[in-house]
């Protein structure tokens, strides 16, 4: 058998092992970096950067071998300057010249496909370096809680712990941050192997909104909002009155970029709590709302809670999602007959003929709970006595009253 045909059984039996696995990623820090460790991570970061940068100025150099390249030209003001790459490994040039062949790519489909795309620029920062083969590039020791990437080093990291036993680990992103430096490795589990169990045992539809951002079907209203903080904008005035170039101002945009992941770290908290706690019932039911169309009117509240990213990862993170369309009608509807009205904003308790009355939100959030099991006004027998369970209150106030951006309102 040749090499060709080696690698192409390799590949259709990892592709067939895919189908019965799940991705899953894990942040690893790299800590207790010594000052030539550290001059290390900074000078590999700084070489990906004038290899990409030599590679996006002229695209004909992808089709030579970017492993064996030794040095480049960067430009320095006017001119350009010959530097050596010394630091960084050859599978680690080869697999950033793969990169951009791969984000090349998609915007030629992009093009081709009518969308307006515009060309790759050079980079002033490059935050991120791919590690594709595990076990060449980079590799994990469990037992002394080490990491040793390819020509950069052996590096204590935190967070180990959190892969399991019976992950199958794949490739992995070395990322630099105000706060430090990460290693994001991307594992393989078994579809089957829950990671939660579910003590509640019943299904829950969820509204999105502006004023409470998650309402449940059981009357349950989760809020949060992490806004601008006054660091953030003294940081902002100050950096208005620097001069273009100094290293004053170079200062202070990495101690902006630093408030900014501290903001975006918290936002990221609260939902993680939300999803966690979700995780607690069988069936999570939420509709496909277009949040971004919310922003023209209510752009801080949206921005600040990060409702769009947590809509967007409960497709990824809980392991029963169902979505319903976002053309289905479920604010006007009645949840008893399924008759349709026309409300207001500032119409909050819906009442319809037939003797119904409820809160906007929970009857919407009723609604896309009937919706999304396929039950009509007249199958949805119990769905409308919705009965808090104490497991329900205890998980609410374990795991959403450890984060103080997040407040929770229980019904009466």
């Amino acid at each position: 058998m040749t090499k060709a045909e080696q690698i192409k059984n390799t590949l259709q039996e990892t592709r067939q092992r895919r189908e019965t696995q799940k991705p899953a990623v894990y942040e690893l820090k790299l800590q207790n970096l010594s000052k030539r460790k550290s001059e290390v991570l900074r000078k590999a970061f700084l070489e990906a950067k004038w290899l990409y940068n030599w590679l996006v100025s002229d695209t004909e150099r992808l089709d030579t071998p970017a492993n064996k390249v030794s040095a480049v030209e960067v430009k320095a003001g006017d001119s350009y300057e010959e530097r050596e790459l010394t630091v960084l490994g050859s599978q680690i040039k080869q697999e950033i010249a793969d990169r951009l062949k791969d984000n090349l790519r998609v915007l030629g489909k992009l093009k081709k496909n009518g969308q307006k795309v515009g060309a790759l620029k050079c980079k002033r920062f490059v935050n991120s370096i791919p590690l594709k083969q595990y076990g060449v590039t980079y590799s994990l020791n469990f037992a002394r809680n080490r990491v040793r990437i390819q020509k950069l080093g052996k590096f204590r990291v935190l967070g180990l712990h959190q892969i399991p036993a019976d992950a199958e680990i794949a490739n992995a992103v070395l990322v630099r941050k105000p706060s430090g430096y990460y290693l994001h490795v991307t594992c393989y589990l078994p579809k089957d192997s829950r990671t939660s169990p579910n003590p509640v045992g019943k299904d829950i539809g969820i509204d999105f909104g502006v004023g409470s951002k998650l309402t449940l079907s059981n009357g349950i209203r989760m809020d949060f909002e992490v806004h601008e903080t006054p660091r953030l904008k003294q940081l902002q005035r100050k950096l208005a009155g620097t001069q273009k170039g100094s290293r004053n101002r170079e200062r202070i945009r990495f101690l902006l970029r630093k408030e900014y992941e501290k903001l975006n770290n918290r936002r990221k908290d609260a939902q993680n709590k939300a999803l966690a706690f979700l995780k607690i019932y069988r069936k999570v039911v939420f509709q496909d709302d277009c949040v971004k169309g919310w922003s023209v009117l209510f752009g801080r509240q949206v921005y600040s809670s990060g409702i769009g990213g947590l809509k967007s990862r409960l497709r990824t993170s809980l392991e029963t999602p169902v979505v319903v369309e976002r053309t289905e009608t479920t604010t006007g509807e009645c949840f008893a007959c399924g008759k349709r009205r026309n409300l207001s904003l500032s119409d909050r308790v819906i009442e319809c003929e037939c003797g119904w009355k409820c809160d906007r939100d929970v009857n919407a959030a009723l609604v896309i709970l009937r919706k999304g099991l396929g039950l009509g006004p007249e199958q949805a027998v119990g769905l409308d006595r919705p009965e808090l369970k104490p497991p329900e209150r205890e998980a609410a106030a374990r795991i959403l009253g450890s984060n103080p951006y997040i407040r929770v309102s229980f019904p009466r």
